[in-house]
């Protein structure tokens, strides 16, 4: 962090009501800190920083969830932070991370106590302003749940007047607009054909496919084209489309994160099964659409890879015994029933590590089914905590060690623990995998935006640069990425002596 000497700019829309006066006196005492990408600003349950005003960049509001840090919200210039911990004293309610450069005003809370007392007038001023601001931000999010209804009155006119979207202040591209109105003009031209029985079930799928692919390839380009205007971008769509995307049973349960966050292992069986399900006529065809993104293949196309890649060392595995291999935050474990339930199944010996009981209790019911369950050790643990000395699950020296699904959720530091503990329990010339979705990942905006489905993207550099920083040092690093392109997969060996 380095300290900048640039002055404050006279007005944020974070404290509107403050005078010029009132900003001389209320941050007089301000700290001006820089932070580089993914530092920590303020972490959940610690002591608040005071009030912190971003003088520029972008940070990350997250909240714990399982082990890992769950993206709730995006602050921006202007905005305030940590006012909740400065009104209630108390730990902060969630952690801020630096999304990329950022530069903030930080005011202690006696320091802000300070001004309040001697300022005359500043102390009703201050509270009036972060009362608009909470009140704008729980506006925001009811005006992210419209109905779910679709009868009733049309939620678009037939002839569209000239016009463009709105989110606060700011005017969104004319064609964006456009492009959201079309989309619910077919969905709702679709679910009344339907009705009539004037549709086939293939005719429907074609144009409902179509209106998504146009409206998922629009929020793309205007998200990637606009940086400073992709917040408002994606609640604007999340909030006209919500009624229809949430219908699928894929993106419903995605959305909802009924067991905390969106991947959990009842979400990849559903993925996995490929069955397409939802409410109502267009459910089903919207379902069935969202299995088909870019990021729904490349779970399922995981699963095929790291199948290849077990039965591979298991075929360079000559030492006494079954091959020993730990899959952390296993889920339901499918690539490695698909290797062990095969005619010609490697002799294997697997650790599932999952901090989810019920995950591991369907597992381990799989396992009983297939007459596997000598084979597998189930153990309950949360793999942040194990990563950093604190778990209780011990393991023997592994052969294979992988997690498929597990780092885009993590921060670095937590990534590098892991890669550092993975290592002390590895054989010599024992492998490490880990996979991560890459930047390029082109159902990126529609996962962040209407799924709310915000994981940490990296690049293969990015992940040879972790792997640099732990234990396993310059040790050669190999990356493939599966066929859809979005899940990459960093693969290291541990150095024999």
């Amino acid at each position: 962090m380095t300290i900048s000497e640039e002055p404050l700019r006279s007005h944020a829309p974070g404290l509107p009501l403050l005078t010029d006066e009132d900003w001389a006196s209320f941050l007089g005492q301000a700290r001006h800190i820089r932070f580089s990408r993914d530092e920590v600003i303020v972490v959940e349950g610690a002591p608040g920083i005071g009030v912190g005003l971003i003088r520029e960049g972008y940070v990350r509001v997250e909240r714990a969830s399982v082990g890992r840090g769950i993206a709730v919200a995006r602050r921006g210039p202007g905005e305030v932070i940590s006012e909740m911990s400065y009104l209630q004293r108390t730990g902060a309610s969630a952690s801020v991370v630096a999304d990329g450069d950022v530069e903030l005003a930080i005011v202690d809370a006696e320091d802000v106590d300070a001004a309040l007392e001697t300022t005359p007038g500043l102390a009703l001023r201050f509270f009036r302003s972060l009362a608009l601001v909470l009140s704008g931000r729980l506006e925001e999010l009811t005006s992210a749940l419209p109905s779910l209804l679709l009868e009733g009155p049309p939620l678009v006119s037939g002839v569209r007047a000239e016009r463009s979207a709105r989110i606060g202040h700011l005017d969104l591209p004319p064609a964006l607009s456009a492009c959201v109105d079309d989309f619910k003009t077919v969905m709702l031209e679709v679910d009344r054909e339907l009705v009539k029985r004037k549709l086939t079930v293939d005719v429907a799928q074609s144009r409902v496919s179509q209106a998504c692919d146009n409206l998922e390839s629009a929020l793309r380009e205007h998200a990637e084209r606009q940086s400073d205007l992709t917040g408002a971008i994606g609640t604007y769509v999340f909030r006209e489309t919500f009624p229809f995307f949430m219908q699928s049973q894929i993106a419903d349960r995605a959305y909802s994160k009924p067991r905390g966050y969106a991947g959990d292992y009842a979400t990849i069986e559903i993925l996995y099964e490929d069955i397409a399900s939802g409410d109502g006529r267009l459910g089903p065809l919207i379902d069935r659409w969202t299995r088909e993104l870019p990021a729904a293949r490349a779970v399922k196309n995981r699963r095929s890879l790291l199948s290849d890649v077990i039965r591979q060392l298991a075929r360079e595995w000559t030492a006494r015994g079954p091959m020993p291999v730990t899959s952390l935050a296993a889920g339901p474990a499918r690539e490695l029933f698909d290797v062990m339930s095969a005619p010609d199944a490697p002799h294997i010996f697997a650790t599932c590590v999952d901090i989810d009981r019920d995950a591991l209790v369907y597992a381990a019911g799989l396992a009983r089914e297939r007459g596997l369950s000598d084979r597998f050790t189930f153990a309950q643990d949360n793999v942040v905590r194990l990563s950093q000395g604190r778990g209780h699950t011990a393991l023997a020296p592994q052969a294979l060690i992988y997690s498929i699904g597990l780092t885009d959720y993590l921060q670095d530091n937590f990534v590098v623990d892991l890669l550092d503990w993975a290592y002390e329990r590895l054989l010599p010339g024992g492998t490490l995998i880990i996979g991560n979705v890459v930047p390029g990942n082109p159902s990126r905006a529609f996962m962040d935006h209407v799924l709310d489905w915000v994981l940490i993207h990296r690049s293969e550099e990015e992940l040879r640069s972790l792997f640099g920083r732990s234990k396993f040092g310059s040790t050669n690093v190999s990356c493939q990425l599966e066929p859809a392109g979005v899940d990459l997969f960093a693969s290291c060996r541990k150095p024999e002596p």
